[in-house]
């Protein structure tokens, strides 16, 4: 597997885990493949189901290949980000391989949710909840936290963007029709404008301070504020990766090397 996680319990505050990679060729693999549109076929490898790889087109290459890419000129943020959004998509499989989370979006600066999973009763015909993921990679978390991340739950929790929410809602819903055949779509979507229906998820990118636990505690100091209720709302999930521009970089420049490599084989 790609990546380990580790739970971690911050008391009342938050649940959660720190992601550790264990193997990086392999996780640059399944991000590329990510970048292919191929989120079918990442989420049966990382099921424990061996499928052949979907073909890789040239075309289709190209364009994932320019995800991965910072242009000239450009800051390397929006790749970073869409990377880091790729690797908490993997992280929410490895964490339950039954998971209904949306595909990446395959855009670097799209403005929608950075992630949204649903968890569903043992039976599959209920919605429990509405998971919505807050995926930054950033050298100073704490101020991320603070200020983006916060402002974007609290406007939530005022009801901001419920049209959208119950869209990409509908959406994932009725991308796993076939796998929940008794889910009944209109009354799920009804669930998540109860507030205790709507959970938060936030992943940052961390240092190695971070790894003590009373430090990452502090890091998501004031979670039970902005989402109050019970601590199952609040996940708060850490990656450590050091010299974090650097690593995207050399990390980018290793799935498009997977890419190149599949195309090749075309």
């Amino acid at each position: 597997m790609p990546l380990e996680l580790t739970s971690v319990v911050h008391g009342k505050l938050c649940h959660g885990s720190r992601w550790k990679i264990a193997d990086e060729d392999d996780l640059a693999a399944r991000v590329a493949q990510l970048a292919l549109g191929q989120s079918r076929h990442v989420a049966a490898i990382l099921a424990g189901i061996d499928k052949k790889a979907p073909a890789t087109r040239a075309d289709t290459a190209k364009e994932a290949i320019k995800l991965l890419t910072v242009a000239n000129g450009k800051d390397p943020y929006h790749r970073d980000g869409w990377i880091f959004q790729a690797i908490s998509w993997i992280a929410a499989y490895r964490s339950d391989a039954g998971a209904v989370v949306r595909a990446p979006h395959a855009i670097v600066a799209h403005k929608g949710f950075d992630g949204m999973q649903l968890k569903l009763d043992e039976h599959g015909e209920t919605v429990t909840a509405v998971v919505i993921f807050e995926d930054k990679a950033t050298e100073n978390p704490r101020k991320m936290i603070t200020g983006d991340v916060w402002n974007g739950i609290r406007a939530l929790e005022r009801g901001e963007r419920m049209p959208e929410l119950i869209q990409e809602t509908g959406a994932i819903l009725e991308a796993n029709q076939l796998r929940y055949p008794e889910l009944d779509i209109d009354a799920a979507i009804e669930t998540i404008l109860w507030e205790e229906v709507r959970h938060y998820r936030v992943a940052v990118t961390s240092v190695d301070v971070h790894d003590d636990d009373d430090v990452r505690q502090a890091l998501f100091k004031g979670f039970d504020k902005v989402a109050p209720g019970s601590r199952k709302r609040r996940q708060a999930e850490t990656m450590c990766i050091p010299s974090l521009r650097d690593w995207m970089q050399t990390f980018a420049v290793r799935a498009i090397a997977h890419i190149e490599a599949w195309r090749d084989d075309v």
